[in-house]
């Protein structure tokens, strides 16, 4: 179905071998490593990352969680090693990176880094672009190493790094190539993976392709009908957002400038960057980015009520339109705070102004637009409102049908809220 090929200018990509129908699964990869971020211990297992209220603490590290006997089973080869490590470093615990180098590490150490018959790229022979990084970033690179240097102990490296040069290159190509992976709204990141196959896709800013998570599995999906021959493409950075923060960010992380369609003609920028008398002015813009970023802040330490109390005085001083595409980032916090107090009328509300942004800069079939339209028909099924309801859950699974599994958790919720709806109707039409 696709193949690698090779070009001057992105270096390897891959492209199709027949063409694809919108919403077909174009390639699909368990990960090489994973690791599940520290701010989702104790809410999802390290295993399979899924959600759950009573997990099983490691009865040797006391770090690792898991659903039950089986994860921990499961788990326990790549663990056993890792185990020894934690306990010897405790109470320090190592960061997320360095968990997941040296899970990397002893894979390769155990022989284990084999290509899969699906894998079209090894992990040694991935893209590091060490050479293209800043001074400052090869500096923290290097932080990474030390910590590794007590992570590890005294046994010697895997033969395929068989120096600090070697490991600092693989350090690089790890962070060049890893996904994170986000939860089922697509709100947070749970976690970071190394899938091997999917790192040959490049970048566009105008994709054919989304990425999808199940659980820790990647699939990547059509967004339209793809032509024999053609390159695949998915995004790297929030496509919810002006050029110049995209750039900003594909710069930082990846080290390379996006020159497609969507970037040289700053598509949707005046739009995007509006204020009530032209366009945002550059403090401005970076003040709206310093109160997001706090809110995320607050957000992931579950912070709602400040969520309210600082998105309720945005709101109400009218700092920005609702088109802005900042502004509507603002009201999303605001429906999911208003969310949280049962404030349903207001939650829709916030919603629907964040929707029109959506509906102006994303795609048709992004995942984003399908899961706030979701998210407000199931805020019109909890107000009882089972008309409407219906109405915006169906819009909802025309989206998501393309980007989401049939049988994922995303569209096992959103069938059962349709079902629901349509009892609830034909209930209310009988009386």
């Amino acid at each position: 179905m696709i193949e690698v090929f090779h070009s001057a200018e992105k270096g390897r990509g891959l492209c199709t071998k027949s063409g694809l129908l919108r919403g077909s699964v174009v390639l699909s990869c368990d990960p090489f490593v994973y690791v599940l971020t520290k701010s989702q211990k104790g809410v999802r297992c390290d295993h399979c990352l899924k959600r759950q209220d009573t997990l099983l603490r490691c009865s040797g590290c006391k770090f690792m969680r898991y659903c039950d006997r089986k994860c921990q089973k499961g788990a326990w080869h790549q663990h056993k090693p890792e185990c020894a490590a934690l306990k010897r470093v405790s109470p320090k615990i190592p960061p997320d990176f360095v968990i997941l180098l040296s899970r990397v590490l002893w894979k390769l150490e155990d022989s284990m880094d084999d290509n899969k018959p699906e894998d079209l790229i090894s992990i040694v022979d991935l893209e590091s672009n060490y050479s293209r990084l800043t001074d400052s970033q090869k500096e923290g690179l290097g932080q990474f190493v030390v910590v590794l240097h007590s992570y590890w102990g005294q046994g010697a490296l895997p033969l395929q790094v068989p120096d600090i040069k070697a490991v600092l290159e693989l350090c690089a190509k790890i962070k060049n190539n890893s996904f994170a992976i986000s939860d089922e709204e697509m709100q947070a990141d749970i976690g970071t993976g190394v899938y091997l196959s999917c790192s040959l896709l490049n970048h566009s800013c105008e994709p054919n392709c989304v990425a999808e998570f199940d659980q820790m599995r990647l699939n990547i999906r059509a967004l339209r009908d793809i032509d024999q021959g053609e390159e695949l493409l998915i995004s790297y950075t929030d496509l919810f957002a002006p050029t110049c923060d995209r750039q900003e960010e594909l710069m930082n992380v990846y080290r390379f400038q996006c020159k497609c369609v969507a970037c040289t003609s700053c598509r949707h920028d005046k739009m995007m960057m509006q204020d009530f008398d032209g366009l945002m002015t550059s403090s401005k813009q970076e003040s709206a980015k310093n109160f997001l970023r706090d809110l995320h802040e607050f957000r992931d330490g579950g912070k709602y009520d400040k969520i309210k109390e600082l998105t309720d005085g945005y709101i109400h001083r009218k700092v920005l339109p609702p088109e802005n595409v900042y502004m509507a980032k603002v009201l999303d916090f605001a429906m999911d705070a208003a969310i949280e107090r049962h404030s349903y009328d207001k939650a829709f509300h916030y919603g629907a102004l964040a929707l029109t942004a959506y509906r102006n800069y994303l795609h048709e079939c992004h995942p984003m637009t399908g899961l706030q339209v979701m998210k407000l028909g199931k805020i019109l099924l909890y107000s009882a409102k089972c008309d409407e309801a219906l109405q915006m859950l169906l819009e909802s699974l025309k989206i998501l049908q393309v980007t989401h599994s049939k049988g994922g958790l995303v569209m096992q919720e959103l069938r059962a809220m349709i079902t629901q709806c349509q009892a609830e109707i034909r209930h209310k039409d009988k009386k």
